[in-house]
């Protein structure tokens, strides 16, 4: 081989494995808390409604989800995003929730974004004690999570407009019911210094109430529920799963976490909604992609159901 081929070869050999999609971009490696992104959680996670050539109904996976927001969000290069997000975890929320907390822990990452995960737990059949022992269920799967966890609290459907094939009236909690659940998920909180509760209800109250409201410098005004909600009543939009990660991360800086301030984020709405589905965070596996959308990986996920 001639010097100057030789040469070539060699730079091709040393370069090739920092040109992969999950290598540090123009600006350099994201801070240390975002790393290695891990999400679990429910519908809403898992983009139900979200990707117009996917059908929940017969089992096909959303290609566009909160994982699409989270990478578009990240400043900076970080690992591929493991998405463990069900469309399906309504329908059999114990186990999905102790299933995908176990393998969350396994993932080992840099943080956990949970915004739905408690979502089945604390709705669906039962009286009162039964949503409180799935509540502590969830609790007790995710004790081994020690990266900061963003936990999104329960919002209110009583007497909201919401799909009865979606989210039927037996499976809301009522005010009261609802009320101590949320109690429990602050209680429990305050027990574990790397949980950062996001306030998902209160969010959505607002919506639902016509008020106007901000997250970080994005303003919505009284009419945000037509932009905010999908015409189910229960899922976010792309727009409304925008606005719900800068809730999540407004959450989350306003602890101060160490290494971590809002330059590592892009928390603009408008931007996320144009950038999210051209993201590439990963598939349920952690395989990071190349130059495509995320696609979910292939195992049995059936119609979703709420949350």
């Amino acid at each position: 081989m001639k010097p100057r081929l030789f040469l070539l070869a060699s730079l091709a050999f040393v370069l090739v494995p920092f040109l992969r999609a999950d290598s540090p971009g123009p600006n350099g490696p994201a801070p240390a808390p975002l790393a290695k992104p891990a999400i679990v959680g429910a519908s809403v996670s898992a983009g139900v409604g979200l990707d117009p050539t996917a059908d929940a109904f017969q089992g096909q996976e959303s290609k566009l989800r909160l994982a699409n927001v989270v990478d578009a969000s990240i400043v900076g290069g970080h690992d591929a995003i493991v998405d463990l997000s069900s469309f399906m975890f309504f329908s059999a929320p114990k186990p999905t929730a102790k299933k995908s907390a176990k393998e969350v822990v396994e993932a080992k990452p840099s943080v956990v974004v949970a915004l739905d995960y408690l979502f089945w737990l604390g709705f669906g059949p039962g009286d009162e004690k039964a949503r409180l022992e799935r509540l502590e269920d969830g609790f007790k799967a995710l004790e081994p999570v020690k990266a900061p966890l963003l936990l999104g609290d329960l919002p209110d459907f009583n007497g909201v407009e919401v799909s009865r094939m979606m989210l039927s009236p037996e499976a809301i909690p009522s005010k009261e019911v609802l009320a101590k659940l949320n109690a429990r998920i602050a209680e429990w909180a305050k027990q574990h210094a790397n949980v950062v509760v996001v306030p998902i209800g209160e969010m959505f109250r607002k919506v639902n109430a016509g008020e106007e409201f901000e997250v970080r410098g994005n303003k919505f005004g009284k009419d945000a529920r037509g932009r905010i909600m999908q015409q189910d009543g229960l899922h976010t939009t792309l727009e409304g799963t925008c606005a719900l990660w800068v809730l999540a991360v407004d959450a989350w800086l306003a602890k101060k976490p160490t290494g971590l301030d809002e330059k590592a984020f892009v928390l603009d709405v408008a931007q996320l909604v144009a950038k999210a589905p051209t993201a590439m965070p990963a598939d349920a596996s952690g395989a990071a992609k190349s130059g495509k959308p995320s696609k979910p990986s292939k195992k049995k996920n059936g119609v979703g159901a709420g949350g």
